[in-house]
C-alpha cells in the first residue's frame, strides 16, 4: 500500500505556534497527504533527517550539518514580553526593576539572549530577579497570568511570532532591548540523499507561498 503520509519535524516555536491550523490544513490538502508533525528540538530533528525519521524539518536554531541542505524561511524576532504596555524600548534602567522568566541555561534561545545582552553590555544580574521555566509555553502563560506590577513587572524573551495573537488583541505587550531588534533565522532542511525530491519542493513551495501571503519576511 502507497505511503501517503508526509512526516514533518518542528521546533518548538514553529511546531506549536505557526505550523498548526491552516498552514498544516492546506498543506495536506495540496499533497493529498496526511500530515503527521512531530515536535522536537533542532538537533533531534537534524538526527531524525539522517536518520530516515522525517522528510523535512523546520527549525529555529542554526546548527548546520553537511549531510542536510538549509533553506531559509522566515525571520523571527526575540522580543520583551509583558502583561501591561514598558514602551518601545526597554533600557537598563527599566531592566534592573524587571523579573524575569528565562529559559533553562542549557538552551539554544537562551544563548542567543545570553550573547545579546553580552553585545549591549548587560547581563542576567541586572534584572531585579530570576526564574527559570523549561519551556516557552510557560513562560508566556505565566507572563498572562501574572498580576500587574508597575514597579517590578515580570517579564519574558520570546518570539514574537508566538505572541502575535495575543498582541492584536492587547492581551500581552512587547518591547525590545535598547530598541535593538534581536532577530533570528528560521529553516526549513532536509536530507541531501532524499530520494522524492518532487515531494520536498513541493512542500517548500507551499510553506513560502504562506510566508509570503501573510507577510513573514524570510
Amino acid at each position: 500500500m502507497l505511503d501517503l503520509t508526509v512526516r514533518l519535524g518542528a521546533s518548538p516555536t514553529i511546531g506549536s505556534y505557526i505550523l498548526p491550523g491552516e498552514p498544516l490544513i492546506t498543506l495536506s490538502q495540496k499533497l493529498d497527504s496526511h500530515i503527521k508533525l512531530t515536535v522536537l528540538d533542532s538537533e533531534e530533528i537534524i538526527e531524525g533527517i539522517k536518520n530516515g525519521i522525517f522528510d523535512l524539518g523546520v527549525i529555529e536554531s542554526a546548527i548546520f550539518d553537511d549531510a542536510l541542505i538549509y533553506t531559509e524561511w522566515i525571520e523571527d524576532e526575540l522580543v520583551v514580553c509583558s502583561k501591561t504596555p514598558l514602551g518601545d524600548s526597554i533600557d537598563k534602567k527599566k531592566i534592573s526593576c524587571c523579573q524575569l522568566l528565562c529559559r533553562e541555561e542549557e538552551s539554544l534561545t537562551r544563548q542567543l539572549i545570553t550573547d545579546f545582552f553580552s553585545n549591549h553590555g548587560l547581563m542576567y544580574h541586572h534584572f531585579d530577579s530570576l526564574m527559570e521555566v523549561d519551556n516557552m509555553t510557560s513562560a508566556i502563560q505565566s507572563i498572562k497570568w501574572s498580576k500587574p506590577n508597575r514597579e517590578n513587572p515580570t517579564v519574558t524573551i520570546v518570539s514574537k511570532l508566538a505572541i502575535i495573537d495575543e498582541l492584536e488583541r492587547k492581551e500581552l505587550y512587547f518591547s525590545r532591548i535598547e530598541g535593538t531588534a534581536l532577530s533570528r533565522k528560521f529553516y526549513i532542511i532536509y536530507d541531501k540523499k532524499i530520494k522524492d525530491t518532487e515531494k520536498v519542493q513541493e512542500i517548500i513551495a507551499y510553506l513560502n507561498t504562506w510566508r509570503d501571503t501573510t507577510g513573514h519576511a524570510s
